[in-house]
């Protein structure tokens, strides 16, 4: 079958020459015949990536001798018949015996695999302990030291709910501009967004892709994770005298929800340390009609350059991890890597130190990071304080996926002793 052929190239672009999975998918599809579902390919891709090391375990077990394209053209196969059943499962065991066939396998593990090539049938070697470190690795497709390290931070019980909702979809929440409309008028105007427990934020209920629904184009709402806006609207800024700080290393959505949320009534700066980036953001505040904001491009270290005076409020967003990415990036464990974990933490260690030298006495410094682990968050926290006494913790927030807001982030609030 073609479609399979195809992924298994795709495949290829995406594990070994590290090609994202939406550029991967552009370049295997440029070539394709037209009659190719483009949407068929990118649900097969997804599907095998999502469940690879379950596939893969399958065919090492099974299929050794085959070239690793071709066990990736059986991998994605599999992967059809066993959960997403875009192809007709008679049509791909046909197809499988036909293949196997002519890379002269022995009938018995032709057969042995066929038998496992359907829904409901335990894929895992029977000799893996159950619920070991491996077993779970294997079953979640999450590397070994990540499973280790999940449960040496939150305990087995909350790891193997992380693990099983990392296999979920992940909801399409939005942040209400309510600049421009009030959340109820908006829910009215398009009943295919759902309110949430977090004011002003909505889902995104709908098959065709949120960027094209007339809400997202006119600016009306934009994407947001839901505990990102819950722990804003714990803190009131109304108080705030002077100005607010947020240094930004990874792309989010904050330099929207902050003004916002305090209806534009507070001086913002933003440093990010990408002129691309600081482009974006301009496009994006030209569009949502925010004012009184100053952006620079700058790294933490650079923010002397561009700030004259203490701010009364500091928001550090270092680039981290991004374990909340897991359930939308299919590639995810192919793109990142342990050994990028300690630089990661040294950069977000002199970005927190950085930024909190331009707190004001009395002021707030706040750091978040949307991911799952104590080494980018608690731990790290506890560090900062014991090398900078002049602040006091607040509060600690650890949001995990699996909660009804449906997000991995931690974030720390802190404040400057007058």
């Amino acid at each position: 079958m073609i479609e399979y052929i195809l992924v298994s190239q795709i495949l290829h672009k995406i594990i070994h020459e590290k090609i994202q999975f939406s550029d991967a998918l552009k370049a295997g599809l440029a070539n394709a015949p037209k009659s190719i579902s483009q949407g068929l390919i990118r649900s097969l891709t997804s599907c095998e990536l999502h469940h690879h090391r379950l596939l893969a375990h399958v065919c090492e077990r099974l299929l050794s001798e085959l070239s690793e394209v071709d066990r990736y053209i059986v991998q994605t196969a599999i992967g059809n018949n066993v959960f997403v059943k875009r192809i007709p499962q008679d049509s791909t065991i046909i197809f499988l015996k036909s293949f196997l066939n002519e890379k002269k396998l022995p009938e018995d593990r032709i057969e042995k695999l066929i038998n496992l090539a359907v829904p409901g049938t335990n894929l895992i070697d029977p000799s893996i302990k159950e619920n070991s470190v491996t077993y779970l690795g294997i079953k979640f497709n999450t590397p070994d030291w990540l499973v280790q390290m999940w449960i040496k931070h939150f305990g087995f019980t909350l790891t193997l709910k992380i693990l099983s909702t990392n296999n979920k979809p992940v909801l399409q929440a939005c942040r209400v501009n309510t600049l421009k409309i009030s959340t109820e008028k908006l829910i009215q105007r398009y009943p295919e967004l759902i309110a949430t427990p977090v004011e002003d934020t909505v889902v995104y209920q709908a098959k065709e892709p949120l960027k094209n629904h007339p809400a997202y184009i006119n600016n009306l709402i934009f994407q947001q994770r839901l505990a990102v806006t819950d722990i804003v609207k714990q803190f009131s800024f109304d108080n705030v005298k002077g100005e607010m700080l947020l240094v930004e290393t990874r792309p989010q959505a904050l330099y929207l929800e902050l003004p916002i949320y305090t209806e534009q009534q507070i001086k913002i700066n933003i440093v990010t340390n990408s002129v691309e980036r600081k482009l974006a953001m301009q496009k994006s505040l030209q569009a949502f009609q925010l004012q009184n904001i100053s952006l620079y491009e700058a790294e933490p270290k650079g923010l002397i350059t561009h700030l004259s005076r203490q701010q009364d409020v500091v928001m550090v967003v270092p680039q981290c991890s991004k374990f909340d990415l897991i359930r939308s990036l299919p590639d995810f464990f192919f793109q990142f890597q342990q050994e990028e974990l300690d630089a990661l933490i040294n950069n977000q260690q002199s970005a927190i130190h950085e930024a909190s030298q331009f707190v004001d006495e009395g002021g707030l410094l706040f750091y978040g990071v949307n991911t799952l682990n104590h080494k980018e968050g608690k731990y790290l926290i506890a560090d900062f304080l014991l090398a900078h006494p002049g602040f006091k913790l607040i509060q600690e927030f650890q949001y995990f996926p699996f909660d009804k807001l449906n997000t991995a982030l931690y974030v720390a609030a802190m404040r400057k002793q007058k």
